[in-house]
């Protein structure tokens, strides 16, 4: 089959967590023998060779595009520059920055099609999140090649309709503002999210597309999240904790991490500093350790400095990037990882962490949820804790149960985890499951049907 995928991000070029997903969505059809291409804007990164140039108008300018391109681990990526394409902002420069960028990629995705179909006639086109929306018009509109829209998390956007208008999509755009996901999934064939329990929760908009909509989870690399490779390999966990927590500063103890953006809407970060205000008035606080890693929201990262201020013996606070590498090394060290989100679509952390055997405690949301077994609901699987989402008496409860836990209990998450992630959420197995939605033989939500 040949596959063509539009999307913002690619490695290396990377922002969020869309630029990993991508990649080994490309990486893994091209690893099952389809022939996979790639158009992405090029961000001012200069990646792969001159391979094409040609002139298109864009907001009553000339623009000239220059296609670069490259081939990577099997899969033939077309780099799109000239004009805001080559701005290094990813989702910029600003939002007018931002559509102006979308609606350009769109009309430079149709010209290179235009070049290269007698070569490469896609059988489907495969467009990620809504910055692809007028690509995927553009493409749908003069080529007619079946499509498939995916969300990897909702936006919400709202943009004007003079932006269709532009990007030679007038017909799409009978209101003054349109959401582009609702508009991306109108138009294609297939509709798909990362994960079934996300679908649900977002019905409201989902269900919009009755008929056509369904999950593909998303898999974990764990070629690279994996205790072979860590330097400290060769020790006992306990001692890899040990020498992790006195490398940060801290006291031996149970050690919980959490690792993500500080964020007020997603996150859950300011769930979790409330559990350990709550924590610090049990006696079973003086074992505690918490590492929590990240950075946005300046109030979140003062009130954790406080915390880590008030408890220098049991809180390590950690806003700088760290090397993939060493985050590896604390998975593959703590004893538990925290993922307290609000919602989440089908998120990483999580699965990252049983692969490297520590124990998720997460919220009962999402992604989270589809990928987390609950101790209590199934003790013989189990691979971690669920909680209610925003519930900080709940995540303290949970945090006190999985310190009470027995050595033969907690072994057993551990190895329910890596086994679990290792085999139920691999990249080939998302790759079969993109393949059947490309020929329409996947199952589908229903409304009548849970």
């Amino acid at each position: 089959m040949r596959i063509l995928m539009l999307g913002f991000e690619y490695l290396p070029v990377k922002v969020g967590g869309l630029a990993e997903a991508l990649t080994s969505i490309a990486e893994g059809l091209a690893r099952l023998g389809h022939e996979v291409v790639v158009f992405t804007p090029d961000h001012g990164r200069n990646l792969g060779e001159p391979a094409e140039t040609f002139e298109i108008t864009s907001f009553g300018e000339r623009v000239e595009v220059t296609v670069r391109k490259r081939t990577q681990n099997g899969v033939t990526l077309y780099s799109l520059s000239g004009g805001v394409l080559s701005d290094p902002d990813v989702y910029g420069p600003g939002w007018d920055g931002m559509l102006r960028k979308a609606v350009l990629f769109g009309k430079a995705s149709a010209g290179l099609l235009n070049r290269i179909i007698n070569d490469f006639k896609p059988d489907v086109v495969h467009a990620h999140d809504w910055h692809t929306v007028f690509a995927l018009g553009l493409l749908k509109k003069y080529f007619g090649i079946r499509s498939v829209f995916t969300v990897h998390r909702l936006n919400r956007a709202k943009v004007p309709a003079l932006y269709f208008h532009e990007a030679n999509l007038a017909e799409l755009a009978p209101y003054p503002d349109l959401d582009p996901e609702h508009t991306a999934a109108y138009i294609a064939d297939a509709v798909t999210t990362v994960s079934r329990s996300y679908l649900w929760e977002e019905w409201s908009f989902f269900g919009l597309f009755e008929g056509k909509v369904t999950h593909v989870f998303n898999g974990i690399e764990c070629s690279f999240w994996n205790e072979e490779l860590m330097e400290m390999k060769d020790l006992p966990r306990e001692e890899r904790r040990k020498r992790i927590l006195e490398k940060l500063g801290l006291p031996d103890g149970r050690a919980f991490m959490f690792i993500g953006r500080f964020d007020r809407a997603q996150k859950g970060v300011d769930t979790l500093l409330k559990a350990v205000e709550l924590l610090s008035k049990d006696p079973a606080f003086r074992e505690m350790r918490f590492i929590i890693i990240g950075k946005g929201d300046p109030e979140l990262e003062a009130m954790a400095r406080r915390m880590e201020s008030q408890f220098p013996e049991n809180v390590k606070v950690i806003t700088e990037l760290l090397p993939r590498e060493f985050v590896r090394e604390l998975y593959g060290s703590v004893d538990f990882v925290i993922i307290p989100s609000y919602f989440e679509p089908f998120g990483l952390v999580q699965l990252e962490a049983m692969c490297l055997g520590a124990v998720p405690i997460g919220s009962a949301v999402g992604g989270i949820k589809d990928t987390v077994v609950d101790l209590e609901a199934d003790p013989e699987r189990a691979t971690g804790f669920l909680v209610p989402p925003r519930d900080a008496f709940s995540l303290a409860k949970a945090i006190v149960r999985a310190m009470e836990l027995d050595e033969e209990t907690l072994n057993g998450l551990r190895e329910n985890g890596k086994r679990h992630a290792r085999e139920d959420f691999t990249w080939e197995r998302a790759c079969r499951r993109y393949v059947k939605v490309y020929e329409n033989g996947v199952d589908k939500a229903m409304s009548f049907l849970r």
